[in-house]
């Protein structure tokens, strides 16, 4: 094992990024994850079980953060992209001077003050606004150092390798909530003690930790914008390969899905040689079964990209086996020991799906280059402002559609305390809304990917053309009087 450590942290002459700085932007993607699923996760939670807010008034006030959110994204992304720091750099200040004021923000989230319920809740409105203004110049600077963390296309492909398994390496301790909540109060521990602890170990020491990203360097040009602020968003428009990637997300959340603890909650219970397991239990190993495969194939996620021939494929053939073993697992069925069938079958298509993430963060970075190819600008503030715009749009839709399809089925929560039935429509429904729908949304998803003209050939064209352009622009600087390298041309 430390002879493998050694060999993994050896310095590689022929990589322009080593394995120890991505190691330590990892970490820092880790840190920041345990800050954002505390919050994401959990927020509203805490307001409605803990502090007992109202919640119709909580659930209005983080809907319209949200959109708050996703106008807010695009407008830090352009300010992002027109500003340079003093010291020539774009991003990495932002990952040092965010953090610890987020990690502070995101613990006042989880104390309560005894104040009454109003000025509880112009609290929580103003708490969770500075918050999210801040955490949106740290995500897309986090992220955009994926594309900012050199001009190659493979080394960009490994940032955002390492930074995909940090930021599942931060939902861990996130995932022990609620174990905590369960077990902690048997011992005298009260869930405001456990969530106000959390906020600060999660909030404050996360964000301390995230501050490791800053390690790593930026290699990408850095552009002075000489064109409007409505012009700088309008250039995103010309970026194909992201509007493809905008439009199949957007896509794929139109269809009728229902969240799997609804299925397995109220439709599976398996006895195995006579131990019952509860479909809540059946729960917990169908989300280890089917996530182990892929998160272990996430360490070789270049190398397998580099056999199938890019990125681009790996998407579509993750797409393309979720597709077809939810088609067949539909047709299986889940009655008895056919789960664990199901199981299997969705563990297979988990292997290349889960490198979905690290492929679309790598393609999102390959855009970059696509745009300053095309329009002489690059955006990264802009275009990692979009890929998250376009996930909080995902995340909306998915939540709508999941409330639509419960009130289709005639769902009734309250039945199952009170051990009645569902509705008969809800039994019939709820195998092939759990099973079909994210189908059909993959299929809604691999229709743009496919549509879009751009492959490993085109790719490498662009990276040699650009490297020619900047080493022009360079000796052109070089000759100018105030050798200025960062008013670089439009072509």
């Amino acid at each position: 094992m430390l002879k493998w450590l050694r060999k993994f942290f050896e310095y590689k002459p022929d990589r322009e990024v080593q394995n120890k700085e991505l190691v330590d932007f990892a970490i820092g993607v880790a840190g920041q994850n345990q800050a954002y699923n505390i919050v994401s996760s959990w927020f509203m939670y805490f307001c409605t079980d803990v502090l007992f807010m109202n919640t119709l008034f909580i659930g209005t006030v983080l809907g319209a953060m949200r959109i708050w959110d996703a106008i807010n994204d695009p407008l830090v992304g352009t300010i992002v992209d027109r500003h340079v720091f003093k010291n020539g750099e774009k991003l990495r200040p932002f990952l040092k001077i965010t953090a610890i004021p987020i990690g502070i923000l995101t613990a006042l989230m989880f104390v309560d003050w005894g104040m009454p319920k109003s000025w509880t809740g112009v609290y929580i409105t103003i708490v969770y606004f500075l918050w999210d203004f801040l955490y949106s110049f740290q995500d897309l600077s986090m992220w955009g150092m994926t594309a900012m963390i050199s001009t190659h296309s493979s080394e960009r492909a490994r940032a955002a390798q390492f930074g995909r398994i940090g930021a599942m390496v931060g939902g861990w301790i996130p995932g022990l909530i609620p174990l905590m909540i369960d077990y902690l109060p048997d011992f005298g521990i009260s869930e405001l003690a456990i969530f106000t602890t959390l906020g600060v170990l999660m909030g404050i020491g996360g964000m301390s930790i995230s501050m490791f990203s800053a390690k790593a360097k930026e290699r990408s040009p850095v552009y002075t914008p000489d064109c409007s602020l409505a012009e700088s968003l309008g250039l995103i428009f010309k970026n194909k390969i992201a509007m493809s990637l905008v439009i199949a997300s957007i896509l794929s959340n139109f269809t009728l899905a229902v969240q799997d603890v609804y299925f397995f909650k109220y439709m599976v219970s398996v006895n195995i040689l006579g131990f019952q397991m509860d479909g809540m239990t059946v729960k917990f190993f169908y989300g280890i079964l089917v996530g182990l495969p892929g998160t272990l194939m996430m360490f070789v996620a270049t190398w397998f990209a580099r056999k199938i021939g890019g990125m681009k494929r790996v998407l579509i053939l993750g797409t393309s086996m979720n597709i077809i073993m939810r088609v067949i697992s539909y047709f299986i069925g889940f009655e008895g020991w056919r789960i664990f069938i199901v199981i299997g079958l969705m563990a297979l298509a988990g292997i290349p799906n889960n490198l979905n993430g690290i492929a679309s963060t790598a393609i999102w970075g390959d855009s970059i280059d696509y745009m300053e190819w095309k329009t002489g600008h690059r955006s990264e503030g802009s275009v990692f402002a979009l890929q998250n715009l376009v996930a909080k749009i995902g995340t909306a839709l998915s939540t709508f559609t999941t409330g639509l399809t419960l009130t289709i089925m005639n769902f009734d929560a309250t039945k199952y305390d009170q051990g009645l039935p569902q509705d008969p429509l809800f039994y019939k429904l709820i195998w092939p809304f759990f099973m079909l729908a994210p189908a059909l949304g993959s299929v809604f998803y691999l229709i743009p990917l496919l549509l879009l003209k751009y492959d490993e050939k085109q790719k490498a064209a662009v990276e040699k053309e650009l490297y020619a352009r900047r080493h022009r622009a360079e000796l052109e600087a070089e000759a100018s009087p105030d050798g200025n390298v960062l008013d670089m041309p439009i072509y």
